[in-house]
């Protein structure tokens, strides 16, 4: 899957329509509060297969946010609520690669959504009948590991979903297994084994093996930065060569680690060939994005980062403003603030 380097939605969730250009490969986005970042990071789940696209947005609601009975007007409104307001409006995704541009749009029937990638029909999304998803009077979604989704959500501790990803996908194979353990060894370092208890409680439970210690702990027993870098380490080594989104990359880290986190970050998913979406609210976490980039070793990067200012503007639109590296640091360095668009 080719890197994005433009990107358009029209109808999703607030969005009438939005748009970002010049997408580098390591993108900050930054704004107010309920200015629609998150929705940005929801919209990047799309993908041409419709059926993953709707086991994906199904596993943010109910993994996510934690509903367990999702009404098919909730649905509706939460891929696209013009087909409550004002009808049967499509929800239009536009995709910029360097190979050409690919457009997926949606429109709703009475058991989901039909889907058509560049004008050609690809399949309908039906609820009834299917393993994962369920529909009788709500839909409800029941698997929970068969589908991953490339989101990483604001401060989600540890969780034995981090153990049955570890299972699912590493653990029986001993080529994923290595490739884990060398991003790891760019992220944390100090990590030597990872291991999965199914005995000793109802849940699978990790244990972190450390370089210098004989014996190995519980995951949920180490800090939040360390359970947080990990997380995001098991999603890049399952997403190479594809994109990631990371809500509120700082959450819950003090500012003084947030320059290592960047750099681990940078490093893994440049390895990786990782496209990194990433949305803070906060000036240390800016500060630090830059601050990584000037580094020698980092510098190679700078072409590749980008700083996106998401603004609403009166008539309630959003409008997004791309900073190249020279441009967020000159702004930073001279206390002009990107998260905030001067309107004359």
């Amino acid at each position: 899957m080719a890197h994005l380097t433009s990107f358009t939605v029209e109808n999703f969730k607030r969005f009438e329509h939005f748009e970002m250009q010049n997408i580098g490969q390591f993108n900050l986005i930054v704004g107010d509060n309920n200015v629609g970042k998150t929705s940005v990071l929801e919209a990047l789940l799309v993908d041409e297969n419709s059926n993953i696209v709707q086991a994906r947005f199904l596993k943010v609601l109910t993994e996510f946010r934690n509903l367990q009975k999702i009404t098919e007007p909730y649905w509706h409104f939460f891929i696209n609520r013009a087909t409550l307001l004002s009808g049967r409006l499509p929800t239009v995704f536009t995709l910029g690669q360097p190979e050409g541009t690919t457009t997926i749009s949606t429109e709703p029937i009475d058991s989901g959504y039909k889907w058509f990638v560049n004008g050609e029909h690809t399949n309908v999304l039906s609820l009834e009948n299917t393993v994962k998803m369920k529909y009788n009077g709500v839909f409800r979604y029941d698997g929970t590991n068969s589908v991953h989704v490339p989101l990483v959500p604001f401060a989600q501790a540890y969780s034995n979903g981090l153990a049955n990803i570890y299972s699912a996908y590493f653990q029986r194979d001993e080529g994923k297994d290595a490739d884990l353990m060398k991003t790891l060894a760019i992220m944390i370092p100090q990590i030597k084994k990872i291991d999965v208890d199914n005995a000793t409680s109802a849940d699978a439970v990790l244990y972190i093996g450390q370089h210098g210690q004989r014996s190995t702990m519980p995951l949920a027993m180490m800090g939040d930065g360390t359970i947080h870098l990990l997380r995001i380490a098991f999603e890049l080594e399952l997403h190479k060569g594809k994109r990631l989104m990371i809500d509120e990359i700082d959450a819950g880290l003090h500012f003084s680690r947030l320059c290592d986190l960047w750099r681990k970050i940078i490093l893994g998913a440049a390895v990786r060939n990782t496209q990194i979406f990433a949305t803070s609210h906060n000036w240390e976490c800016l500060e630090a994005f830059k601050q990584v980039l000037e580094e020698p070793e980092m510098r190679e990067f700078q072409i590749k980062a980008r700083c996106f200012t998401l603004d609403e503007l009166p008539d309630g639109t959003v409008s997004s403003y791309a900073y190249t590296f020279e441009e967020f640091e000159y702004a930073i360095e001279n206390h002009i603030d990107p998260r905030k668009v001067i309107r004359l």
